[in-house]
């Protein structure tokens, strides 16, 4: 995860880094130590998201 500065002050971009392949993706999209090294503290732990193209991606076989 990338944290950007701009030129309005306290406004930052904040950019999640995607790990993918054929069968999906996963996504952190918030991270508490992260942010709070880029000077954001807010009470919340982590957010993750992901994706499956097909279904039975985590299903046992």
């Amino acid at each position: 995860m990338e944290v950007v500065d701009t030129k309005l002050a306290g406004c930052k971009i904040i950019i999640p880094q995607k790990f993918g392949d054929n069968r999906g993706y996963f996504t952190e999209s918030w991270n508490q130590v992260t942010m709070k090294s880029a000077g954001i503290s807010v009470d919340f732990v982590q957010d993750n998201h992901s994706f499956f193209m097909h279904k039975g991606t985590l299903d046992e076989k």
